[in-house]
């Protein structure tokens, strides 16, 4: 079975806002994690279950609900305003 994934309300408008050639880098970058292909992420230090996946200058941060397999996109945006 495939894991699904579902974004937040606010990642989602980020996500449509983002300029066509990140558009299409991100949307094949979650593609990937969706069918299980190797792609560049990681654990985020001191969180539980959220990762981090590097989009050129972007990062798309997911959280992983292994109950579910869902993989929720909770925020994306540049690389130094999406830790915040």
């Amino acid at each position: 079975m495939e894991w699904k994934i579902i974004f937040t309300k606010s990642a989602y408008k980020e996500y449509k806002s983002l300029p066509l050639n990140y558009y299409n880098l991100v949307k094949r970058v979650l593609l990937k994690l969706k069918s299980k292909n190797k792609i560049n992420i990681k654990m985020i230090r001191g969180q539980k279950d959220i990762f981090r996946i590097r989009v050129g200058k972007y990062r798309v941060l997911i959280k992983k609900i292994k109950d579910e397999k869902i993989y929720l996109v909770a925020k994306i945006g540049k690389r130094g305003d999406v830790y915040k």
